[in-house]
C-alpha cells in the first residue's frame, strides 16, 4: 500500500466493551466527543466480560457488594464528576450477549453508533435491565430503529451468530480490558482522561475538524 493510499483512508477508531462495565459508560461520552470533534467514525463492537451470567442476571455477592460500591462510587466521583450525580449502580450483573445482538442489529441499519449510547444511557443513568428485551427495543425507538423489527430480530435471535462472531474476534485478539480502544496504531487499555486520546490523536497527524488545514 503507498503512501498516499494510507492517507486516503479512514482513521480508525475501534472501542471493545460491554455494556455492564461503568468504565466502557464513562467512555460513552468521551468517543461520542471523539467522533463530533476529529470527524471519525468510530465502531462499538462486543467484548463479552461475564458470559456466566444468566439471561436473568446475576444477583452480587452480599459480602462485598456494598464495599465495591462505595469504592466504584469514589472512584467515579474522582475521576469523571460531571458523570457521577447521573449515574446508577444496577443491583445486579446484567445479562449482556442480548444487547450484542441488538448492536449487531443497529450496525447493519448504520445506527450502531447512536445506539450503543442510548443502550448504556437506559441501563446506567435509566436503570433499565440490557438483558430485557423491552429495553433494548426503547433504546431502538430513541435512535429511529423500528422497534418491531428490533423485537422480531431479539425474538428470533436472527443476529445471535454474528454477535458470537464478533465475541469470538474479541477474545482471538486478545482483549482483556474493557473499554480497549483503538486510535489507528495504538491500542489503549483501559480508561483515560480524554485529554489522553486526544493526545494520541494528534501524534498520529489527526487534529480537530475546527483547526484541521
Amino acid at each position: 500500500m503507498t503512501e498516499a493510499q494510507k492517507a486516503s483512508e479512514p482513521f480508525r477508531v475501534v472501542v471493545f466493551a460491554d455494556f455492564v462495565c461503568p468504565y466502557s459508560f464513562l467512555a460513552v461520552e468521551q468517543i461520542d466527543r471523539l467522533a463530533r470533534e476529529y470527524d471519525v467514525q468510530p465502531m462499538w463492537r462486543p467484548h463479552w466480560l461475564h458470559p456466566e451470567t444468566p439471561p436473568e442476571g446475576s444477583p452480587r455477592d452480599l459480602a462485598d457488594a456494598g464495599a465495591r460500591r462505595e469504592r466504584l462510587q469514589a472512584w467515579i466521583k474522582e475521576m469523571a464528576p460531571e458523570q457521577f450525580p447521573r449515574m446508577r449502580i444496577p443491583d445486579k450483573r446484567q445479562y449482556s450477549f442480548l444487547a450484542f445482538e441488538a448492536l449487531e442489529f443497529a450496525q447493519a441499519r448504520g445506527l450502531d453508533f447512536p445506539y450503543k449510547t442510548a443502550v448504556y444511557d437506559l441501563m446506567w443513568t435509566e436503570g433499565g435491565d440490557i438483558g430485557d428485551p423491552e429495553t433494548l427495543i426503547t433504546a431502538a425507538e430513541r435512535v429511529g430503529i423500528d422497534p418491531r423489527e428490533m423485537r422480531i430480530a431479539l425474538e428470533e435471535r436472527i443476529f445471535a451468530e454474528r454477535a458470537l462472531l464478533a465475541v469470538n474476534q474479541a477474545r482471538e485478539i486478545g482483549i482483556m480490558n474493557t473499554p480497549t480502544i483503538f486510535l489507528g496504531r495504538t491500542r489503549i487499555n483501559g480508561w483515560h482522561y480524554y485529554e489522553v486520546l486526544q493526545s494520541v490523536m494528534e501524534k498520529q497527524g489527526v487534529r480537530p475538524v475546527a483547526v484541521a488545514s
